[in-house]
This record gives C-alpha cells, sequence and structure tokens, in this order.
C-alpha cells in the first residue's frame, strides 16, 4: 500500500484528513513529522498504520462533524508512546496492546505526548451493530491490554498490518471481515463486564436475547417456544421485549435478517443462493424473505449480493 508522509504539521492535517475524516490539529511539536500506510479491507473497512515523531493533538470538532458527518466508528491499537483519547466525558490512557474505541460522528481528541504508533481499524457503525457489539457504550472507554479477546484482537491486527502488502484483494476482504468480527468480540465482552450483572427482569430478558442469538437458526424459535423455555407466559415475554423497544418475533427477525446480511455480504459464501440463506437464517420460503429483507435494507438480497460481487 502507498504511505502518506508529512513532514511538518500543515501535511500531517492534510493526510490524516485524506486516511481518516476530516481532522484539525491542536499542539503541535516544532519538529513533528509522521507517516501514514492505508490498507482497504473491502466492505468501507480499512487498517491503517500510523507513525508518528514528537508530541502532538488531532481534533475532530463539532464544526467538522457538521460539516462533514460521517457513521464510521474507529479503534485506535495503542503499539507504542504515550497517548489519550477524549470523547464526551470519557477518556482513556493507552497502554501498549490496549485500544479505545471512537466514534467520528461526534467530536473527539487525540493526544500523543511522545512519539507514538497505532494501528486504526475504521469500520461502519452499522457491521458493528449487526454483530451484536453495543457500541455506543464503548466509545471512549479502554480496551485493556490484559483482556483476553483484546489480546486475540491486537496479534491479529498486528500481523494483517504487516502482511496486507503481499495479500490479493480478495483474501483482504475476507480478513477484513475477520478483523471486524473480532473487533465486535472484544466489545461486547468488555462493555459486557463493565456493565455488571443485571438482575430480575433485566436478567430474564438478556437470557432470551441470548437464547435468541445462539438459536436464531431454528425455524420453531418463536415467541411461543420462548415462553414455554422459560416458563412464563407469552405475554410476559412481549412486556420484557416491550421495555426495550421492541417485540420479540421483531427480535428474532432482525437477528435473522442480520445474519442473512452478514452472509450475503460475505465473499466466502458466495456460492450460496438466496432461497438456501432464506432457509439458512429460519425463513419459512423465500418470499417471505425477501419481504422482510427489504423492509429492514431498502434493497432485495439479490441486490446486496450483486453489490457485491461488483466491489470483489
Amino acid at each position: 500500500m502507498d504511505v502518506l508522509v508529512a513532514n511538518g504539521p500543515d501535511e500531517w492535517a492534510q493526510v490524516i484528513t485524506d486516511s481518516f475524516v476530516p481532522l484539525s490539529l491542536g499542539s503541535m511539536a516544532a519538529s513533528f513529522h509522521g507517516s501514514v500506510r492505508s490498507s482497504s479491507l473491502g466492505s468501507a473497512v480499512t487498517l491503517t498504520d500510523v507513525r508518528t515523531h514528537g508530541a502532538s493533538v488531532v481534533l475532530r470538532t463539532g464544526r467538522l462533524v457538521r460539516r462533514e458527518p460521517s457513521d464510521d466508528c474507529l479503534f485506535s491499537l495503542h503499539v507504542d508512546g504515550e497517548g489519550v483519547v477524549l470523547q464526551g466525558d470519557s477518556g482513556t490512557e493507552w497502554s501498549r496492546g490496549g485500544g479505545a474505541l471512537y466514534d467520528a460522528s461526534r467530536p473527539y481528541e487525540l493526544r500523543f505526548r511522545t512519539d507514538a504508533r497505532q494501528l486504526v481499524l475504521q469500520v461502519p457503525r452499522e457491521q458493528l451493530r449487526d454483530r451484536g457489539s453495543r457500541v455506543e457504550e464503548a466509545y471512549g472507554r479502554g480496551l485493556p491490554a490484559g483482556h483476553p479477546t483484546v489480546r486475540v484482537l491486537a496479534a491479529y491486527m498486528r500481523e494483517l498490518a504487516d502482511t496486507c502488502d503481499v495479500l490479493a484483494g480478495d483474501q483482504r476482504v475476507e480478513l477484513g471481515l475477520t478483523a471486524v468480527d473480532l473487533l465486535a468480540t472484544a466489545v461486547r465482552a468488555v462493555v459486557g463486564e463493565g456493565s455488571g450483572v443485571p438482575t430480575g427482569r433485566a436478567a430474564l430478558l438478556a437470557s432470551m436475547q441470548t437464547h435468541i442469538r445462539e438459536h436464531m437458526f431454528d425455524p420453531r424459535l418463536t415467541p411461543e417456544s420462548l415462553a414455554h423455555r422459560y416458563r412464563v407466559s407469552v405475554r410476559y415475554v412481549g412486556d420484557l421485549f416491550a421495555g426495550a423497544g421492541t417485540s420479540p418475533a421483531a427480535f428474532i427477525r432482525a437477528e435473522r435478517l442480520h445474519a442473512a446480511y452478514r452472509i450475503l455480504t460475505d465473499p466466502r459464501r458466495a456460492g450460496s443462493t438466496v432461497s438456501a440463506v432464506a432457509a439458512r437464517c429460519g425463513f419459512a420460503d423465500r418470499t417471505t424473505f425477501t419481504r422482510a429483507f427489504v423492509r429492514a435494507y431498502g434493497r432485495t438480497p439479490a441486490e446486496v449480493r450483486g453489490a457485491l460481487g461488483r466491489e470483489t
């Protein structure tokens, strides 16, 4: 991949704006210089190796957010140096091997006190949401280096950054999907641990949602079967999900559609027919699946699969 080099703050502002989202600079060391090497991983996912020399402050201001909005999330893996990410009321000191997730649709600030190296995975927010990650709860929070899921993610990102140059385009796309999966897993794990153990109705709802995600491909999964499993009435199940702003049937359907979308946009599964995807994801027939899919995504499954073919 091409390497962009900046020999001063003015050049750096342009380099990072071109590589990520529109950004501005705060205080900078007079001798500052840096480089960026970005690799496209398909499906609007990029992995960028950022190396800086000298203290620096990078800003995503409210004005830039309003003028040039973005729905991307950025995960910065801290490889070396000292720094902090600030977003909203949260601030996280980076530690080697750890990282932080931040939201390009809101202002943020990155402060580096020393020379530093970051690996930045930039992902459309919906790709993390589709994998069940509560991304909004993770913004500005640290993903600690010692957490097992973060260790796996960090090792994978480092290897991917080192080998991207020699990978074919379809290989980068496949490995990019895995990177997003690993990030989603780490976010789910860290946010889940930080939010405490739910109790009462919240615990029962969380258990039901987990059961749905684990059994969504079973066509026999219904609100009635859920009520039977948990020995409660169908009405009570409905009340639990209503408190979360949905219904059990809608939640089941949404999880199945998310799974179907992931399959249809995964080049590793390009050989699966739309009918096979519908059946795999628990839908009774292709027509029912297509109608639900269009309502959710505004395109037919065939159109989504066709768009993947044009990208690859």
